[in-house]
């Protein structure tokens, strides 16, 4: 496998605009690894397509990955449902394999 160094990436926090980007590569990466909504996997969540509005939540982050300007990736930050306000867990963390 090989890398391009000149590629430029970026961390940032999401935003409004980046709702369908990121929910295309989420779709992208669960049928590329057979993750499928029968099963229970993300790819069947509702909130798939609003990351920007669920994560704006108090305790709440949900950063994406550029690469070239392209959302290639992402993942967030939450407290686990349920549970204390001390406790959080990694949600939605998916990239591409492009």
């Amino acid at each position: 496998m090989t890398t391009d160094t000149n590629q430029i990436v970026k961390v940032r926090l999401i935003q409004p605009q980046d709702n369908p980007g990121i929910a295309a590569v989420i779709r992208e990466v669960s049928a590329e690894h057979g993750l499928t909504a029968d099963k229970g996997f993300a790819v069947a969540d509702p909130i798939l397509d609003t990351l920007f509005e669920v994560y704006s939540e108090p305790r709440s982050a949900y950063w994406v990955v550029e690469m070239d300007g392209e959302i290639v990736g992402g993942g967030g930050v939450s407290q686990v449902a349920g549970g204390d306000n001390e406790t959080a867990e990694l949600q939605k963390m998916y990239l591409s394999s492009v």
